[in-house]
């Protein structure tokens, strides 16, 4: 997943492959594989201009689109220079690898409109590595019931099969995995949450804000516009957009991965419907609330779970304020993140030193 431009994306590669490299071991990216484009998940031009319609086609299509021009012009101008030198994705200097570690994120998803399809690489057929291992990854809306319905359920049980390890990072995938191959993979936190990432934060320049962290055109409702800005009024601080503009917010920045750590970790409130800004609000123990959707619900609801934060995903706005505004006891969280940090590290260490 290193070529998506995604700050999550980013954050949890770069993370997982610093740590794999603190253990000792040189690192590279593997591309992934084009494999069978399953039907109706063809990445098409009907696709493509249904996506252009849900996401710019509202009163400020203009402003909307400009934004996005802007957004793909600093993506060219530093964020690709970043993945560049940072992630190292154009380096290929190895042809066969000791290891390869298949993860993290959506990794195990197929059922989603990609360009590469449905490859059995990404389930552990990695022709060129003597051993492979998954680390977090996540099937994300690929269930049993999908899988059987496009019928691959035997390909993909074999390539799982002759992984060594098998860790993936939800309740969904761990089930998954077990109805597959009978058998219980490993839970492990998301490397963004194993991955010690205070020291890259870049401190913003703006103060009193709350950070609005979603993807474009999903949060536009009036009942939900309303009582995000009503709640903005009440505590006197600007809602300031990440990377996507919305015209209800009073700014929306472009920033570096790196920088948009400083503004999760220096935000007085975080307002999102992503799993890693869910991930980043619990690592700097922010107050935050999780708008919950059928499209997101397995990853959001497994993740809050998991650290007892339930209570902050959202699904009816009326309760927004409440739920925000109740503090978290970061103490018991922070103590469950430090015991998984070190059952991931040990994970990762078992199957290298093996």
């Amino acid at each position: 997943m290193q070529h998506v431009r995604n700050y999550g994306s980013f954050l949890q590669a770069y993370a997982l492959k610093t740590t794999l490299e603190s253990l000792g071991h040189q690192c590279e990216f593997v591309d992934i594989e084009t494999g069978k484009v399953l039907p109706g998940l063809e990445r098409n031009i009907k696709y493509l201009a249904g996506m252009a319609v849900k996401r710019y086609l509202n009163w400020d299509a203009i402003k909307t689109f400009a934004s996005r021009l802007k957004y793909t012009k600093i993506y060219q101008d530093r964020f690709d220079n970043i993945y560049l030198k940072e992630l190292g994705i154009q380096n290929h200097t190895i042809d066969s690898f000791d290891l390869a570690v298949i993860g993290s994120d959506e990794v195990f998803n197929f059922n989603q409109h990609t360009g590469y399809g449905f490859t059995t690489q990404l389930y552990g057929e990695v022709k060129n590595a003597k051993k492979v291992i998954s680390y977090a990854g996540s099937f994300g809306t690929t269930t049993v019931d999908v899988i059987d319905k496009y019928g691959v359920r035997e390909a993909m049980a074999r390539a799982l099969n002759s992984m060594a390890a098998i860790s993936v990072r939800d309740k969904n995938s761990f089930e998954v995995v077990r109805n597959l191959l009978g058998k219980e993979p490993s839970l492990n936190v998301d490397p963004v949450l194993m991955f010690d990432y205070q020291n890259y934060a870049v401190e913003p320049k703006e103060k009193d804000y709350i950070v609005v962290y979603s993807y474009p055109n999903r949060i536009k409702g009036k009942e939900e516009i309303d009582v995000i800005r009503a709640f903005a009024k009440e505590k006197r601080k600007k809602l300031i957009s990440i990377c996507f503009y919305f015209p209800w917010c009073d700014e929306t920045v472009i920033p570096h991965p790196f920088e948009v750590l400083g503004y999760i970790q220096n935000a007085d409130y975080v307002i999102t419907d992503t799993f890693h800004g869910c991930v980043m609000s619990i690592k700097f123990n922010k107050q935050f609330v999780a708008l919950v959707r059928d499209s997101n619900r397995q990853k959001m609801s497994s993740l809050l779970d998991q650290f007892g934060l339930g209570e902050r995903m959202c699904e009816s706005f009326d309760d927004l304020q409440k739920r925000i505004e109740r503090k978290i006891d970061y103490v018991p969280v922070n103590d469950q993140i430090a015991n998984e940090k070190e059952k991931s590290l040990q994970y990762l260490k078992a199957s290298l030193t093996e």
